[in-house]
């Protein structure tokens, strides 16, 4: 796992150069590595603006570097290995490409306002809470992987990956188990909207894995990955994430999640992207409600979709073919063409 994380963590190289005929695509000594969402910035700038900061930071580091010195209100960074084989990505001996996202315009990223109330938890919650300040990231892991929990060898794939003994998940699925009564799913609402304290409000995101068949507690998540705070919006995540990869994933309205929905596309937690488009392909968004959030807020969707790395375009062309019952697949600019045409019957 140490050597897995020296890969995912390596430095990008100033001397990478531009690959011929795409120039938002460099290459680099560990694979490629590709920007979107730039407007002003052009990648080898950004690249060496990156490097010139913060020579010595790591890989994960560089979102970090865009978002507090380079002036980006929001940035991502994501690696994706070109083989499944968890022996060669402990290896080192799978190329890394990396995807690195940045916003640059402040207006597009709105973080909602925390709560600013003291809620009173009942005693399982209390100690369910223990566990997400103690032991994050075992709570975030048991809380995606909650509906496979009575498939030992999904799980046992997993926790082998990332170094765990599946029994450390038991005791929290137990705790998650017993908090699956309404009084719970309502006292989550309130704790997310109201309470002022972050371990709370990542509790409260993890009791809803019980409620999947609640349009409401979808919009509740949704609205959590806007938190002001990354962790509560990890453990929102960490649920959505759950929910779709069960065979079978409900519809839902999404219209009363509009605000957040719209802050969302609009490049609001950009690590939350790829996950909040595949939730809406999942749950077969509404495809008129679909058209106008993305008319509201194109750019991301469509930056997506002209990524060259095919795993990134992926969650967006299928979410634009959701909504729209057309088939353009990686083609940018016939999107944009659907996108300002008038939509049939009008």
């Amino acid at each position: 796992m140490t050597k897995l994380r020296s890969v995912l963590c390596a430095v990008i190289l100033l001397a990478a150069t531009a690959a011929q005929g795409v120039g938002q695509v460099l290459s680099g000594p560990l694979g490629p590595v590709e920007f979107i969402g730039l407007e002003r910035w052009k990648a080898p700038e950004l690249l060496e603006a990156i490097q010139r900061i913060a020579p010595d930071q790591p890989l994960h580091a560089c979102a970090a570097t865009m978002k507090s010195e380079l002036g980006f209100p929001d940035a991502a960074v994501f690696g994706h290995f070109d083989a499944e084989s968890p022996e060669l990505i402990m290896s080192g001996d799978a190329e890394l490409y990396t995807v690195v996202v940045g916003v640059e315009d402040s207006a597009r990223v709105r973080f909602r306002t925390a709560g600013s109330e003291t809620i009173a938890l009942p005693e399982p919650w209390q100690a369910l809470k223990s566990v997400v300040e103690d032991n994050f990231g075992t709570l975030v892991l048991a809380a995606q992987m909650f509906h496979s929990r009575h498939d030992p060898e999904s799980v046992r794939q997993v926790t082998d990956l990332m170094g765990m003994d599946p029994a450390v998940l038991d005791p929290i699925w137990e705790r998650l188990e017993s908090m699956d009564g309404e009084a719970d799913r309502r006292l989550a609402h309130e704790v997310l909207t109201r309470a002022a304290s972050w371990s709370s409000r990542a509790t409260a995101a993890a009791v809803l894995v019980n409620f999947s068949d609640h349009d409401a507690v979808w919009h509740d998540l949704m609205s959590t990955m806007i938190d002001p705070q990354q962790r509560v919006q990890g453990v929102a995540e960490a649920v959505l994430k759950g929910f779709i990869a069960t065979e079978r994933v409900p519809p839902v309205r999404w219209a009363p999640a509009r605000e957040p929905l719209m802050a969302l596309l609009d490049g609001t937690n950009l690590f939350a992207f790829p996950t909040v488009l595949k939730v809406l392909t999942a749950t077969r968004m509404e495809p008129e409600f679909g058209r106008q959030l993305i008319r509201a807020a194109p750019d991301l969707v469509l930056a997506y979709v002209g990524a060259e790395h095919e795993g990134t375009r992926e969650s967006a062309v299928e979410f634009l073919e959701t909504v729209s019952g057309e088939d353009f697949g990686p083609d940018r600019e016939a999107w944009s063409e659907w996108l300002n045409s008038p939509p049939e019957g009008s």
